[in-house]
C-alpha cells in the first residue's frame, strides 16, 4: 500500500470568514510538514495561475500540473480521475486535499497507520464527529441520522477513529473504492453548474439515503416550507435528481462503504464557523510557521 497526495490549489480566494492566521501559504506548509513525516508522493493540481510564492514551495516537492481554469467541479473531477488514469494500484490510498486546510504535523502519519489497520474505505482527517452532532455543533446539512446507521470506533496507536456520516472534498480513499464509486460523484453533479454535494455523496456510497422522501415530495409539488416562489421552483426541479440519488444508495445497502474520521480531527477547514474542535489550531499555525522558518 502506497499513500499518495493530490493537492488541489486555486489561484483566487473568496470572502469567507477566516481565522486571523489563515493563509494559503500556511495551509500548504502544514501539508508539506505532514508529508515530510511519511515521505509520500505529491501531485499538485493548480487551477488557474497560483502565486509565485506558492509555486516556489511546490517546486521540488512533487509534480506540478497546471490546469486551464477548469473551475471547481472540473478541477475536482480531474483530481478524482487522476489515480485511475495513472493506473495506481487498487490498494493504494489517495489523500485528496484542498488548499485551505490546516494539518497537524502527524496527520499523515496517523492516516497511513489507519489505512494499514482499519477495514475502512474512506478516511477523513476533518469531519463532524458524533459527539459534535450530539452537542448540536454540526457542520453538515442534516441533523437526521439515517435509518440503519451504526456507530463504530477504533484506536490505532494513540489516535482514535470513529465512523461518521460524511466529509468534505478533502479526504482519503482506497483506489479500488474510488474506481467503483466515481459514478456517485458524476450523478450528484448532473443538475448543478457550480455546486458539489459532497455530503450527499458520502451518505450514498455508504448505502444511506441522503434525503427525506417526505421533504422531496413536498418540494416536488411546490410545498417547500417558506422561501420565495423561485426557491420553491428550484427545489421542485432538483427533487427528481435527489430521488435518483436516494434510489442509487440502495445499490450499496449490502456492500456499504465505511468512512472513518480522526477524533479529534487532524486537520481543519480554515473557515471560522467550521474550525474543528478539540485542538488549538492557532498553536498548530504557530508551529507550522516555526517549522517553515527552520526548513
Amino acid at each position: 500500500m502506497t499513500l499518495r497526495i493530490v493537492y488541489r490549489s486555486y489561484g483566487g480566494d473568496n470572502e469567507k470568514d477566516r481565522p486571523a492566521y489563515y493563509g494559503k501559504l500556511l495551509a500548504l506548509r502544514s501539508l508539506l510538514r505532514a508529508a515530510d513525516a511519511v515521505g509520500c508522493e505529491i501531485v499538485f493540481l493548480n487551477d488557474g495561475p497560483v502565486s509565485e510564492t506558492v509555486l516556489d514551495l511546490m517546486r521540488g516537492r512533487g509534480e506540478i500540473v497546471e490546469l486551464p481554469g477548469l473551475g471547481l467541479f472540473g478541477s475536482r473531477m480531474t483530481a478524482l480521475r487522476l489515480p485511475l488514469e495513472r493506473g495506481w494500484a487498487d490498494d493504494d490510498v489517495v489523500y485528496f486535499c484542498e488548499d485551505d486546510y490546516l494539518h497537524t504535523a502527524d496527520a499523515l502519519v496517523h492516516l497511513k497507520a489507519a489505512t494499514e489497520r482499519l477495514a475502512a474505505d474512506y478516511f477523513a482527517l476533518y469531519g463532524t464527529l458524533p459527539a459534535e452532532r450530539t452537542a448540536g455543533r454540526v457542520s453538515d446539512p442534516s441533523h437526521v441520522q439515517p435509518r440503519g446507521w451504526r456507530p463504530g470506533e477504533a484506536r490505532v496507536g494513540d489516535q482514535e477513529w470513529v465512523r461518521v456520516l460524511g466529509t468534505t472534498s478533502t479526504f482519503g480513499v482506497r483506489v479500488a473504492a474510488l474506481r467503483a464509486d466515481l459514478s456517485f460523484v458524476r450523478q450528484a453533479r448532473i443538475p448543478h453548474r457550480n455546486m458539489y454535494r459532497d455530503w450527499d455523496v458520502s451518505l450514498a456510497y455508504q448505502g444511506f439515503e441522503p434525503y427525506c422522501w417526505a421533504g422531496l415530495l413536498r418540494d416536488l409539488v411546490l410545498r417547500t416550507p417558506a422561501g420565495s416562489l423561485g426557491g420553491r421552483v428550484r427545489s421542485a426541479v432538483l427533487a427528481p435528481f435527489k430521488m435518483g440519488m436516494n434510489l442509487r444508495s440502495h445499490r450499496r445497502a449490502r456492500h456499504r462503504r465505511v468512512l472513518m474520521a480522526a477524533s479529534p480531527n487532524l486537520a481543519t477547514h480554515l473557515e471560522t464557523e467550521f474550525l474543528a474542535t478539540g485542538r488549538d489550531w492557532e498553536q498548530v499555525a504557530r508551529e507550522t510557521r516555526e517549522w517553515a522558518q527552520v526548513r
